[in-house]
C-alpha cells in the first residue's frame, strides 16, 4: 500500500512539474497575441457588461405581481381544498373509532376499507394539486425570463452589451452599480405590460 501511494505521489508531482513548465514556457508566446486581442477589442469599443437586479425587477414588475399574485391566490384554495378533505378525514376517522367496539367483523372491514380509500383519495388528491400548482409555477417562471429576454435583446440591439447577467444576493461577490441597468429594464418591461393590458 505504501509503494503504492508513493507511486502516486511521484506521477502527481511530474504532472505538476510539467503543468507548471507548460504554463511559463506557453505564456511568452501567447502574451503578444493576447494583448493584440485586447487592443482589438478596445478599437471596437470593448467589452460591456451589465446586470440586472432581480430582487427589485420582481417588486416593481407590474406583471409580475400581478401573476404572483394569482398563483398566491391559486395556492391558498389549494391548501383550503386539502385542509377540508384532511378534516372530513379525521372526523369520520374518529366515529368510525368510537363505534369500533359495537362493530362486528364485517362493519369493522367496512370502515377499515372507508379510511383507506379516504386516505388514499386525499394523497391523490395532495399529489395532482402539487403537480398543478409545480406546473403552474413553472409556467409563469418561464413567461417572466421570455419577456426579460425578449426586450432585453430589443434593449441591446445596438449590441451595447456583450452579456447581461441576472443579479441575485449570494451569486456575485461584487458588483459595479454603473453596470445596473435594473431601472431601464423594470421601466421597459411595464411599459410593453401596460400596453399589453389596453
Amino acid at each position: 500500500m505504501k509503494n503504492f501511494l508513493l507511486v502516486i505521489n511521484i506521477v502527481l508531482i511530474c504532472l505538476v512539474g510539467y503543468l507548471y513548465y507548460l504554463h511559463f514556457h506557453s505564456n511568452n508566446k501567447t502574451t503578444t497575441h493576447v494583448e493584440q486581442n485586447n487592443f482589438h477589442g478596445e478599437m471596437k469599443g470593448g467589452f460591456r457588461v451589465a446586470y440586472i437586479d432581480m430582487d427589485s425587477l420582481q417588486n416593481n414588475y407590474g406583471y409580475y405581481k400581478k401573476i404572483k399574485s394569482e398563483f398566491e391566490r391559486k395556492q391558498a384554495a389549494a391548501n383550503t381544498e386539502i385542509g377540508g378533505m384532511q378534516k372530513k378525514y379525521q372526523t369520520r376517522a374518529m366515529q368510525l373509532q368510537q363505534k369500533g367496539s359495537t362493530m362486528n367483523q364485517q362493519e369493522q372491514e367496512e370502515a377499515m376499507q372507508e379510511i383507506n380509500k379516504m386516505q388514499q383519495d386525499l394523497q391523490t388528491k395532495k399529489q395532482a394539486i402539487d403537480n398543478d400548482l409545480y406546473n403552474y409555477n413553472s409556467k409563469m417562471k418561464e413567461d417572466i425570463l421570455n419577456r426579460i429576454q425578449n426586450f432585453l435583446k430589443e434593449y441591446n440591439k445596438d449590441g451595447k452589451y456583450a452579456y447581461i447577467f441576472s443579479y441575485e444576493p449570494g451569486f456575485m461577490f461584487y458588483k459595479d452599480s454603473t453596470l445596473n441597468i435594473t431601472p431601464d429594464v423594470i421601466t421597459g418591461l411595464n411599459n410593453e405590460y401596460s400596453e399589453n393590458k389596453k
